[in-house]
């Protein structure tokens, strides 16, 4: 018997097996955690979402598992989710509400899913040598951190330092007992990008998030007080690579993206 319907999806990309592969599970009945987090193992990716067949005040509720447990936030996978939820719909947009009861709004704007999300604040962070070491980072331009993502953010000289990095995952994970992430950034060199990045998250069982997309309600307005824009596009270089649109409001940051359908089916438990 079908419990609901499942995807397979490559988020923030234009062409399928790049971007960011996410697999959504729109629910009929309800789910235990437990078997969440099981079939989250068993798909294997980055991060699996879970949209449960119950709405509180025409909110859609939305969880996400890693292979390693349920996490209370994830870009990607909301993207991918509002992406299928407003394909056959007439309205422009919807919300999502996580498990910490965060409401995230998806838009449909010039046939690309935008999520907006509240401007998170930076602040200063003292960088562990084991950490910098575990990345062969030896001088980092500037450096942040993001209390709400759990996020540390290096800022380096140029792409090729940030295209470069060969972390040591091991060394990166038992560097700190605080982070769940470590983005490295700086400028890009090419017209049709304002900056790069690569986000490493072996705290979560993610060793390299091939795109990531809430971390740039931080980056989104850093980067427009260095270039002056408010309409930027974001290239991550990972192995997939992918491609972000951000744009910054008074008091939010819109995060926008493409999504290709690969698999679709039913899910039988």
């Amino acid at each position: 018997m079908s419990i609901g319907k499942f995807y397979l999806l490559d988020t923030f990309c234009k062409e399928p097996f790049q971007g960011n592969p996410t697999p959504i599970c729109i629910l009929d009945t309800n789910l235990s955690a437990q078997k969440m987090a099981r079939l989250a193992r068993e798909f294997n990716a980055p991060v699996t979402a879970f949209i449960e067949p119950e709405t509180i005040e025409e909110y859609y509720k939305i969880r996400y598992f890693t292979i390693e447990g349920e996490i209370p936030a994830c870009g990607h996978a909301t993207l991918g989710a509002g992406s299928l939820l407003l394909r056959e719909s007439t309205q422009k947009d919807i919300e999502f509400v996580t498990i910490e009861g965060v409401r995230i709004k998806a838009s449909r704007y010039n046939n690309m899913i935008y999520l907006e999300y509240p401007i998170y604040g930076r602040k200063d962070y003292p960088i562990p040598q084991e950490l910098l070491n575990a990345l062969a980072i030896k001088r980092p331009k500037t450096h942040f951190y993001c209390h709400e993502l759990k996020s540390l953010f290096i800022e380096l000289k140029n792409p090729n330092l940030v295209q470069q990095i060969s972390p040591d995952f091991e060394r990166l994970r038992k560097s700190s007992n605080e982070l769940k992430e470590v983005v490295v950034m700086s400028e890009s060199e090419l017209s049709n990008y304002d900056f790069v990045l690569r986000s490493f998250c072996p705290w979560i069982g993610i060793n390299e998030d091939p795109v990531t997309g809430s971390i740039h309600s931080v980056l989104g307005p850093y980067w427009k007080e260095k270039t002056g824009k408010a309409d930027l596009i974001a290239y991550q270089a990972s192995s997939r690579s992918g491609e972000i649109f951000v744009k910054i409001l008074q008091n939010s940051v819109k995060i926008g993206g493409d999504s290709k359908i690969l698999i679709e089916g039913l899910l039988l438990l």
